[in-house]
């Protein structure tokens, strides 16, 4: 069962980098010593991330219930 837990934990940080890297969320960073921005704040995509992590998050559970339902791996 560790080994599972693992392979979750992994899977959900390689898909945590993906997502982040295709909807690009931004922070605003800003210089200490001058004030002035660097790095300009852009949320544009959050709703977007949002909604798809939500869709997944309900997608994969339920597809692995499907699977074990109609596979070898359904209980008795």
């Amino acid at each position: 069962m560790a080994s599972f837990t693992n392979l979750a934990l992994s899977f959900s940080q390689l898909g945590t980098k993906y997502l982040n890297e295709i909807f690009v969320v931004t922070r605003e960073v800003r210089d200490q010593a001058t004030d002035t921005i660097q790095t300009p704040a852009d949320y544009s995509q959050l709703g977007e991330l949002f909604i798809v992590q939500l869709l997944l998050g309900l997608a994969l559970p339920f597809s692995a219930i499907l699977f074990a339902k109609l596979t070898k791996f359904k209980s008795v």
